[in-house]
């Protein structure tokens, strides 16, 4: 029987609504809460016609896995980057092998949290997982499938630290840096040496990889030294794509020494181009000598190389450089974080104190020293 009726709970909203079907071991109930009784009315209206239908209140007997790829297919794939769609497939074939079995109906906390006990993947990887779980939870309470997300409450992410990457491998120290810049600055750049150009671009700019790669000659401002960026190469599906926020559209300044290498570069980059019959309709700052822009990977590939002819243990990343000069920009007292923020393409300055700021090496063992001092007075 369905019902709507005074809310039990105090605090709340004033109207519960409760729709029910089948008896006994078959009873189905699904109950929400609402500040009038018209919209109860009307939300249970709606769950007896999609029950007649087969469709709604039925899918929470799917399987979690169908529904979340359903959900997919519906509210993703149509608006989300090739890029972004992969990191919702790979969660697709983690949920099919760890939760091929749950219903929907049948998620709960603890079943989540087993889930991520037993994942084994890193960090990230797992944080990924629970957002797309909270994310399509929460759009099937918003659907009417569930009451309520089971994965609002606090879960652990449990990681596999073999696969995490350490604090030591996300910031290089000021003085590996600085080999690494000085390097490339120095550097005499032929079309063959088009990912060592990219690296001095990154190293200088903190540009994502993809954002260097979709650079063009106009986005260089060789007389007010700046850099535009509001685009960004897929170098897994070869194309081009809009940044995923406006807030990655920006102008950011470079050193004078940068703006004369890329002044040098464009001129004997159109030449040879020419030269070797290769064309460049887009004007693309990187195309190499095969005519074509690289893969992410070659450039992290090429820095590896480099790090072992510095000397320096080949651990970073490309992504490293960025993480770098953000903590070196921090480190700087008269650099606002929003303005830090706004150079690197953050949607806020939220997400710069969450993934960007950290101790550098040195850093830490200046505090060390400090934190000793302190201890012994």
């Amino acid at each position: 029987m369905s019902r709507v009726y005074p809310n039990p709970m105090k605090g709340g909203r004033a109207y519960k609504a409760e729709f029910t079907i089948g008896s006994g071991s078959t009873r189905r109930r699904k109950t929400k809460t609402f500040d009038d009784q018209k919209q109860a009315k009307s939300w249970l209206h709606q769950m007896q016609v999609d029950f007649d239908t087969g469709t709604t209140f039925e899918m929470a007997n799917w399987p979690f896995v169908d529904y979340y790829w359903h959900w997919v297919q519906l509210y993703k794939a149509p608006v989300v980057s090739p890029n972004t769609l992969e990191t919702y497939r790979v969660s697709y074939r983690h949920f099919k092998r760890l939760m091929g079995n749950v219903r929907v109906e049948q998620l709960d906390r603890n079943k989540i949290q087993r889930y991520l006990n037993v994942l084994g993947m890193s960090h990230e990887t797992a944080r990924k997982d629970l957002m797309h779980i909270r994310a399509c939870l929460r759009d099937a309470v918003v659907d009417g499938v569930i009451a309520r997300n089971p994965a609002l409450g606090e879960l652990n992410i449990i990681a596999d630290p073999s696969l995490t990457k350490s604090d030591d491998r996300k910031f290089m120290a000021i003085s590996d840096f600085r080999k690494v810049r000085d390097f490339l600055l120095n550097y005499d750049y032929q079309m063959y040496s088009t990912n060592r150009l990219a690296l001095m671009i990154i190293s200088q700019s903190a540009l994502r990889v993809g954002e260097c790669l979709a650079l063009k000659y106009e986005d260089i401002d060789l007389l007010h030294n700046t850099i535009r960026v509001d685009e960004s190469w897929d170098s897994a599906h070869h194309t081009l794509r809009v940044p995923k926020t406006p807030h990655a559209n920006r102008t950011i300044p470079i050193p004078p020494k940068v703006s004369q290498i890329l002044r040098h570069w464009i001129s004997f980059h159109r030449k040879r181009l020419f030269q070797l019959g290769i064309a460049n309709p887009q004007h693309f700052l990187l195309l190499n000598r095969r005519g074509v822009l690289v893969r992410a990977t070659n450039i992290n590939s090429t820095y590896h190389q480099l790090q072992k002819r510095l000397g320096i243990e080949p651990k970073y990343s490309t992504h490293t450089l960025r993480h770098t000069l953000a903590s070196l920009m921090i480190a700087d007292k008269d650099i606002s974080i929003n303005y830090i923020s706004q150079y690197l393409g953050h949607a806020s300055v939220l997400v710069t104190e969450k993934y960007y700021i950290g101790l550098l090496p040195e850093q830490v063992e200046k505090f060390n020293t400090q934190a000793l001092r302190v201890i012994s007075e």
